[in-house]
C-alpha cells in the first residue's frame, strides 16, 4: 500500500523525489534482507533516503546546509537539515520523527512543531518546510489492513501540504528487537510560511 497526496503547487517539483523514496526504501530491503528495514531508525536514515531519492530524481541536495535568517536585529546563521533544489526551484526542509501507536497517530501538534522550526531555517522568500516522518508501531502483532487503510485515512486528515505513504506488504511483519511491528512509514511536508 503506497501513494502520495500533493495539495500545495509549490510542493509539486518534489513528486518525483517521493516516488523514488519508495524505490530506496525497496533497495534498502533487498540489499540487507528481510529482517531490517530503514524506516525503523530515526529522522537521520529517514532524511537520507529521501535525499538518495532527491539525487534519483536529478535534483541537487546538501544535509546540514548553513542558510542565513533575516530578524529584527538583521540576519544570523541558520542550518536547514536538508536543502533540495532543481535548477529552478528549491526548498529548505526541517526534519522530525515520531513513532505513534499504530491505532493513535496523532501527529497534529508534532507537525505543527517542526513546521514552526522550519521558519527559522531561512529567508521568508524562501520556501521552506516542516518534513515529518512517521513510523507507525503496534506491540506483539502486526497492523491488520484495516488499520493500515484508517491510519492512511487518518494521515490524510493531516494539514499538510503534501503526504506519501508506504506500507510495503512484505514488510508488514517484521517486528524490531522490542517486539514492535512498523508496518511502513510516512512523510509529511507543511510550507513554513514567515
Amino acid at each position: 500500500m503506497q501513494g502520495m497526496i500533493i495539495s500545495n503547487p509549490k510542493l509539486e517539483f518534489l513528486r518525483p523525489v517521493l516516488e523514488r523514496w519508495f524505490d530506496c526504501i525497496d533497495r534498502y530491503n533487498a540489499v540487507r534482507g528481510d529482517n531490517d528495514t530503514p524506516y525503523w531508525f530515526d529522522e537521520k536514515a529517514n532524511l537520507g533516503l529521501l535525499s538518495a531519492a532527491a539525487w534519483m530524481a536529478e535534483m541537487v541536495t546538501l544535509q546540514h546546509t548553513p542558510t542565513r535568517k533575516q530578524n529584527e536585529e538583521g540576519e544570523r546563521n541558520a542550518r536547514a537539515d536538508l536543502f533540495i533544489a532543481t535548477a529552478e526551484e528549491r526548498a529548505y526542509l526541517q526534519v522530525t520523527q515520531r513513532w505513534p501507536r499504530v491505532n493513535g497517530l496523532k501527529l497534529t501538534q508534532a507537525l505543527v512543531d517542526i513546521t514552526s522550526d522550519a521558519k527559522k531555517i531561512s529567508y521568508a522568500s524562501d520556501l521552506k518546510l516542516g518534513c515529518l516522518f512517521v513510523a507507525p508501531q503496534k506491540a506483539q502483532q502486526s497492523a491488520t489492513p484495516e488499520e493500515l487503510q484508517d491510519m492512511v485515512d487518518d494521515l490524510q486528515k493531516e494539514h499538510s501540504c503534501a503526504v506519501a505513504w508506504y506500507f510495503p506488504y512484505a514488510y508488514r511483519k517484521l517486528r524490531n528487537e522490542a517486539g514492535n511491528y512498523h508496518p511502513g512509514i510516512a512523510v509529511l511536508l507543511r510550507e513554513a510560511r514567515g
